[in-house]
């Protein structure tokens, strides 16, 4: 049986639905194709473009300003601060202001008066053991025996002369001889600081007839056979510490109130401390006594300035050179010149021991110049100097220049007559 015929508008928008759906596809296909087309155009150069991109970019220079400034040129070493020679003292007696008085069962101290890196001045007592002090007088010869009455050389004649230079007159006595007027002078010093003045006894030969004046002539009485002993006022060598020069630092007081005397109590130094750098070989050239120097403790942040005294010669490990009482050289096997180094002053107490940064102004121009980068000078094949300024509309100019003193990378320059270099300007120092 034959089915019935669709009616005309069905099969009609059918066939419109089949279009319209052919349609978006090809769209859809067509925009596919194209965008992947832009992509692969993306890979794909002419031989133009190709040549285009790999040729070199066009050529650019590397520039820097000209300067106006004083140029300073700075050395760095490692410094020490040393005590410089010492002196120390260690009682190993107790002098006794009486005859015939006991000696102590043992050296104690009884007074601590002097601190680690105090400045202290003559005739004060800086320690007391077993009641008796310990104190400094200006002199360089060493205490090595105790003065008594009587006694000649040196170390008398530097005596009398501290005595003087504390107000203190020795009578009639000559320079270098200990006598009734030196005694009497350091009867006075012991009793300025305090104390009973110490003696030791001798037996005196003359007799009492002699003293007395009443045995009758030609006759000799019991008394005038005997020695009678008598106390004459001394200098104990355990109490005095001579040193060149006063106010003195303390370097150490390595006792305190009770402790037993079994060495030094007091140790002084013999100058004020001394800062030795220690400079490459090297740069030897470079320094020379008069230059300026700052100095810089980076463990107290102490700063202050000095000046450098003298350069000295080349010391290698191990040498015969290397300092004694001084400090030791820098931590390396190196060699290295010691450069002793001024203070404006006394140091400031606080540099003791320590190892510091030493800055040395090794050349500097005297005011203010005009300065270029050394890269930007140039030496022509006529021996000529010059620099290339770039303007600011990109033009080159070349400049001739004399060229002066350099430090820290820069030169001076000053250009010549009729050529203008001036700071500010720009130019080339590489390319």
């Amino acid at each position: 049986m034959k089915p019935p015929d669709e009616p005309v508008g069905a099969v009609a928008g059918s066939r419109l639905a089949r279009r319209r759906r052919w349609t978006v596809v090809v769209a859809c296909s067509a925009a596919v194709l194209s965008g992947g087309g832009v992509y692969a155009a993306q890979w794909v150069q002419s031989p133009a473009e190709a040549a285009a991109r790999t040729r070199a970019p066009e050529p650019s220079v590397i520039m820097a300003p000209v300067v106006r400034q004083v140029l300073r040129n700075t050395i760095v070493l490692r410094g020490s601060f040393s005590n410089g020679r010492t002196v120390s003292a260690a009682p190993t007696g107790v002098a006794v202001t009486q005859p015939a008085a006991q000696q102590p069962h043992a050296l104690l101290v009884t007074g601590v008066f002097a601190r680690e890196g105090q400045r202290v001045s003559a005739a004060k007592p800086l320690v007391e053991y077993d009641a008796r002090p310990v104190f400094a007088l200006p002199g360089t010869l060493p205490m090595y025996r105790d003065l008594t009455m009587g006694e000649e050389g040196k170390d008398v004649a530097q005596l009398q002369k501290a005595l003087h230079s504390l107000g203190w007159a020795t009578g009639s006595d000559p320079s270098g001889r200990f006598g009734v007027g030196t005694a009497a002078a350091v009867k006075r010093l012991y009793a300025a600081m305090g104390y009973a003045a110490p003696v030791t006894t001798s037996a005196d030969t003359t007799s009492v007839t002699e003293q007395s004046g009443s045995a009758p002539q030609g006759t000799e009485s019991a008394a005038s056979r005997r020695s009678e002993p008598k106390a004459t006022t001394m200098l104990p060598a355990s109490e005095v510490v001579f040193v060149p020069s006063l106010p003195a630092r303390v370097v150490s007081v390595p006792v305190h109130m009770g402790d037993a005397v079994k060495g030094p109590v007091v140790t002084l130094a013999r100058g004020d401390m001394t800062l030795t750098g220690f400079l490459d070989p090297s740069e030897r050239g470079l320094v020379s006594t008069g230059m300026k120097a700052d100095i810089f403790s980076e463990a107290t942040g102490v700063h202050t300035r000095g000046t450098v005294a003298s350069v000295g010669a080349l010391v290698t490990p191990g040498s015969k050179d290397e300092p004694g009482d001084g400090p030791a050289g820098p931590q390396t096997d190196s060699a290295y010149v010691p450069v002793r180094i001024e203070g404006s002053g006394n140091w400031d107490k606080r540099f003791a021991g320590q190892d510091v940064r030493v800055t040395i102004t090794a050349a500097a121009s005297s005011r203010a110049v005009t300065a270029v980068p050394e890269a930007a000078v140039v030496a022509g094949a006529d021996a000529r100097t010059t620099v290339t300024v770039v303007t600011t509309s990109g033009a080159q100019r070349v400049v001739p220049v004399t060229t002066g003193v350099s430090a820290d990378g820069l030169v001076q320059v000053t250009a010549a007559r009729g050529h203008t270099l001036r700071a500010g300007d720009r130019v080339v120092v590489g390319r």
